[in-house]
């Protein structure tokens, strides 16, 4: 983090969005303490855990939205084959991840999709 802060300084940049690193996986706490560390430098986006239920998903959502993030990013390659109920699973009724899409609308939050692995 202090790395990057210098890079921004000479750079004269004043923010940035730090997207949920992959290696991280579902554990957000070090975006969370970057952005908790320089709230007014760093915005954060989180990355949706397709196994969470509908309000386990929407709660995470809430809640990292406390903690400065303001965005979610989907990785559909992350989630269940196709097969085992992969792109049903995130889009059916309950499931956590159209929950979180309806949520972001209504928090007017941006989605990003990753389309490629």
């Amino acid at each position: 983090v202090k790395a990057l802060l210098q890079k921004m300084d000479d750079a004269k940049v004043d923010g940035a969005l730090i997207v949920q690193p992959i290696n991280h996986k579902y554990d957000h706490s070090y975006v969370a303490n970057a952005i908790k560390e320089h709230p007014d430098r760093f915005k954060g986006m989180l990355l949706l855990d397709p196994s969470l239920n509908a309000d386990d998903a929407v709660s995470q959502l809430e809640d990292l939205v406390l903690k400065g993030f303001v965005g979610v990013r989907f990785n559909p390659y992350l989630w269940p084959k196709k097969d085992e109920g992969g792109w049903e699973y995130m889009s059916s009724s309950g499931s956590g991840g159209l929950a979180v899409y309806k949520r972001c609308a209504e928090l007017h939050m941006p989605v990003g999709v990753m389309c490629f692995q």
